[in-house]
């Protein structure tokens, strides 16, 4: 999502490796609004809140 890729759905989750994520974009302010834009549609606000803690923790 934040990598700039679609999240795997389905069977291909499972065993999916992770893109690679720039750090620094943990520390940019306008990342709450990128990832609620990002997964928003895909996601309910439990799960973006939850992935946006994840980032956070970093």
């Amino acid at each position: 999502m934040l990598a700039g890729e679609a999240a795997p759905t389905k069977p291909a989750r499972r065993g999916a490796k992770p893109p690679v994520f720039p750090v620094s974009a943990i520390d940019d302010p306008a990342l709450p609004e990128v990832l609620a834009a990002a997964r928003g549609d895909e996601m309910d606000a439990d799960t973006v809140n939850r992935e946006l803690s994840i980032a956070r923790t970093l």
